[in-house]
């Protein structure tokens, strides 16, 4: 199933209609999930588009940093100005990355974005951040006047994550890991230095995505993680995309179930 396999040639399941080209999933390329809190869950998902076999090469390096949405009632009075917001307090754990940031006062650091809102959350506006403190895990948000409520969106060290290929209809035995790590650790670590950055799976191994077959994010973690126009995750995810014409849609999943599970055709 090597991206520049020939159906017919090779006998397989498929016929290759062009030559694979490489594709990077990005998070808007992604679908939201139904998180549980506290419980292995879907934060986010990707399903393979019918006519095209998507592959994931073993060892192939991959950025990944998601944030945690932490959501805070303003206290009416509230004059306008700098607010102190505490997410250790509510049982958040914000990480400072190695990404090169600007100074504060800013509204674009990479690890947390604020937004604030003066109906009730009918709206929403981005919020200049004046101070951080990551050690202590407050944030320090520059209030507009008649502010309801405060959101901070922040990279996460709360818990853990998988990102996972499976069949579906539900089945388990198609399920293979790419990569699960701690949050923390993978929001710590220097990703755009090829030697510690996050590589998929095993080393040589290939993974293929056949139509309708699903990448999946999920996360153990106390803190909300919500894929939506606000939270400007960084993910970027490579693969190798071939159209084809599936001949055995059967013997195709068959043969990426094998795969997956570590098998060989």
């Amino acid at each position: 199933m090597s991206p520049s396999a020939n159906g017919l040639a090779h006998g397989l399941p498929f016929l290759p209609l062009a030559q694979a080209m490489r594709l990077t999933l990005t998070p808007e390329k992604f679908t939201p999930g139904q998180q549980v809190l506290g419980i292995l869950s879907t934060v986010a998902y990707f399903d393979g588009p019918l006519g095209h076999l998507l592959l994931f090469k073993g060892g192939e390096n991959f950025r990944f940093f998601l944030k945690g949405r932490a959501e805070f009632v303003v206290p009416g009075g509230t004059a306008a100005g700098a607010y102190v917001v505490n997410l250790a307090g509510a049982g958040h754990s914000p990480i400072r990355t190695t990404r090169p940031a600007a100074a504060f006062p800013t509204t674009s650091h990479p690890d947390l974005l604020a937004y604030t809102s003066i109906d009730n959350k009918a709206t929403w506006q981005l919020a200049s951040i004046s101070a951080a403190d990551f050690a202590a895990g407050t944030v320090t948000v520059t209030l507009p006047a008649n502010t309801t409520h405060v959101v901070v969106y922040h990279t996460t060290g709360n818990g853990e994550f998988e990102l996972r290929i499976l069949r579906p209809l539900g089945s388990d035995t198609s399920r293979a890991k790419l990569f699960g790590s701690a949050l923390r650790s993978i929001h710590e670590t220097d990703q755009s230095n090829t030697r510690s950055a996050p590589t998929f799976g095993g080393e040589g191994r290939e993974y293929p995505l056949p139509p309708q077959f699903r990448l999946e994010l999920a996360a153990r973690t106390t803190t909300p993680i919500v894929f939506d126009q606000y939270a400007q995750h960084e993910l970027s995810l490579p693969v190798f995309d071939t159209p084809v014409r599936v001949l055995d849609a059967a013997q195709l999943n068959a043969q990426a179930e094998l795969k997956l599970r570590g098998g060989t055709l």
